[in-house]
């Protein structure tokens, strides 16, 4: 399976930010009862605050918010965070769009029907060139589709 993916920076540092601050202000705490109120040995042990925080928020951004589209030739899934939003079979659906919401912000629609369900892939969220991938995708749904025989055993006279 291809798996398209991006790390969205904003909503990264979003979580984290607030993790840095705590950190920060709890080594200024440790600090301070030690006795360490000055020099560079402060700074430093203040610096770590920054990837201690940054792990934190890390961590929940991972499970809460990350998003990937996985696809192969026959299925795609959609997994943000540590759940399954989308999954489905190329083979479903009828036709493919590129679809911008109130933001600005592509997604690739497949629709099952002229008017019927929809279901909506998030390209912003991803590295993925929406017009190549909406070719490729397209390329998918007008391929003829195979049917499969089921055989049944005949007895042998």
């Amino acid at each position: 399976m291809e798996k398209m993916t991006r790390t969205q920076v904003p909503l990264l540092s979003a979580y984290s930010s607030p993790f840095v601050l705590l950190s920060a202000l709890g080594i200024n705490i440790l600090l301070f009862n030690l006795g360490v109120t000055a020099g560079s040995l402060r700074l430093l042990m203040l610096g770590a605050a920054v990837p201690i925080g940054f792990s934190f928020g890390r961590i929940i951004y991972l499970r809460r918010s990350h998003a990937e589209i996985l696809f192969d030739d026959r299925t795609f899934r959609v997994h943000q965070g540590s759940r399954d939003v989308v999954d489905g079979e190329w083979s479903d659906y009828s036709m493919v769009s590129i679809i911008l919401d109130q933001y600005g912000r592509r997604s690739l629609r497949l629709y099952k029907s002229l008017n019927g369900d929809h279901v909506d892939l998030p390209l912003f969220k991803t590295n993925a060139e929406p017009q190549k991938f909406r070719d490729h995708v397209q390329s998918l749904l007008s391929r003829p589709k195979t049917r499969t025989l089921s055989l049944q055993p005949v007895e042998a006279s």
